[in-house]
């Protein structure tokens, strides 16, 4: 009979050793990236129409966005035309924001009241205002290039603009989480595309023709995570989605303003996987991009059930008598080959692109990434169970305080270590150490 440490350690393992070898897959080099076929640039088809949902946002982003599109707007002529959909609760700010920013003849601003449907009600009521054949839904704090703008113009179904961050930041949080949206943003989006393989629309960034839009039947408002949703919609109708040259975005500059993305891209991911994931099978793409699709919007339970073997492994010398066994020893050595992989994939994401103080980051990514897996659980777990969990914004701020998330999974190991320490089980001690470690050294040095 399995004990409940090996089980622990199995999860542990087996779920680093699939994520690192999907990686390794993915950062493997492969065929040159090709730009989206050209289309007609008439105003019915090339004309692009940009939405960009606002709700209570720092009017010096607002204004940054604002500066941004009129320069482009002057470089390229009138080919787009600009949407701004703004619920702002408070009038008082809503217009010290409107006279702020910098404004054309092709910006347009509509303030919605209701907050019906929330950001993809806002997306919708922006699509249903604007004229262009092409439709983009760009965040605020969003910068295209303007050869990004030229391929969306030229896009003949589903193009995305993939992500470089901006400001890397001077600190040593927003410098870490830079990495982690990058490192993401260049195994699932360059690299993926050209393997062939079939990449989710961005939030943020993705020009899609209007009739496929309207095929679709617009945003659904009862879905967390559109950009996944509309990804496995795309996949079902055979549209396969283009790569083109990569925007400037902003980043989570706090560690809490990153658990606040993570947590709820791991709760409407899962919601999408659970409620739409038959889509994907009903495609008639290849069998290896369909399940390709399937293991990237399963990443968040993967990262919980590891999570989840970290916390049974703390409490296994409490239930059970266990003793190192030849399957332990076994799953150790995954365990570590595991970190080895991910590490030679880090390297080759930092040999091809630099700009970070490597080998720290990668440390300081690891630590957030393991302290992640163990704040998404409750939010997977909701999910997958049906409980609602009310929206909740990414702050753009630069202020922060310490995360009480990371707080409390620093109390619950350091629980755990003292308990696995007085029953004198040393694996169990040692595992449990990772997140308490993690959590504690973001405590210190990155909150």
């Amino acid at each position: 009979m399995l004990m409940l440490f090996t089980i622990s350690l199995a999860m542990i393992s087996l779920s680093l050793l699939i994520v690192s070898i999907y990686h390794t897959i993915l950062s493997k080099p492969s065929k040159r990236l090709v730009i989206g076929e050209p289309m007609s640039r008439d105003r019915g088809q090339g004309f692009l129409s940009i939405i960009t949902p606002v709700k209570n946002e720092p009017k010096d982003i607002v204004r940054e966005y604002t500066k941004h599109f009129y320069q482009l707007h002057e470089s390229l002529g009138e080919v787009f035309e600009c949407v701004v959909v703004a619920d702002y609760s408070d009038s008082g700010a809503f217009y010290d924001v409107l006279e702020d920013m910098v404004m054309w003849d092709s910006i347009f601003v509509m303030r919605r009241f209701n907050g019906f449907g929330g950001r993809n009600g806002a997306i919708n009521d922006g699509i249903k205002f604007s004229i262009g054949g092409t439709v983009s839904v760009i965040d605020v704090d969003g910068y295209p290039s303007k050869e990004a703008i030229e391929s969306m113009l030229k896009c003949k179904d589903v193009c995305i603009s993939w992500w470089r961050v901006c400001d890397k930041g001077s600190t040593r949080s927003s410098s870490t989480i830079a990495f982690l949206t990058e490192y993401g943003s260049w195994l699932y989006y360059k690299n993926k595309f050209s393997k062939g393989l079939f990449i989710y629309p961005l939030g943020s960034g993705t020009a899609i023709r209007r009739d496929i839009l309207a095929d679709i039947g617009l945003y659904r408002i009862d879905v967390i995570q559109d950009d996944i949703w509309l990804g496995t919609q795309l996949l079902e109708k055979g549209v396969m989605p283009r790569l083109i040259e990569p925007m400037c975005v902003g980043a989570p500059k706090t560690v809490e303003a990153y658990l606040i993305q993570q947590k709820r891209w791991a709760y409407g991911t899962t919601d999408v996987l659970k409620r739409f994931g038959k889509h994907i099978l009903k495609s008639r793409a290849k069998t290896i991009v369909k399940l390709e699709a399937l293991l990237y919007i399963l990443q968040p339970i993967i990262a919980v059930l590891s999570a989840i073997g970290f916390i049974l492994a703390g409490i296994s010398p409490l239930v059970e008598h266990s003793k190192i066994t030849v399957a332990d020893l076994t799953l150790l050595i995954l365990f570590l080959a595991s970190l080895a992989i991910e590490s030679i994939n880090v390297y080759k994401f930092y040999r091809e692109y630099g700009g970070y103080d490597m080998p720290y980051v990668s440390g300081r990514a690891s630590a957030l990434t393991t302290v992640t897996s163990i704040a998404i659980i409750p939010y997977v777990i909701a999910s997958l169970i049906g409980v609602r969990i009310p929206y909740k914004v990414t702050p753009k701020q630069e202020e922060g305080s310490k995360s009480i998330t990371v707080i409390a999974i620093a109390i619950i190991f350091s629980i755990l270590v003292i308990l696995d320490a007085i029953e004198g089980f040393i694996p169990a001690f040692a595992l449990s150490m990772m997140p308490l470690a993690a959590s504690l050294y973001i405590i210190a040095r990155l909150d």
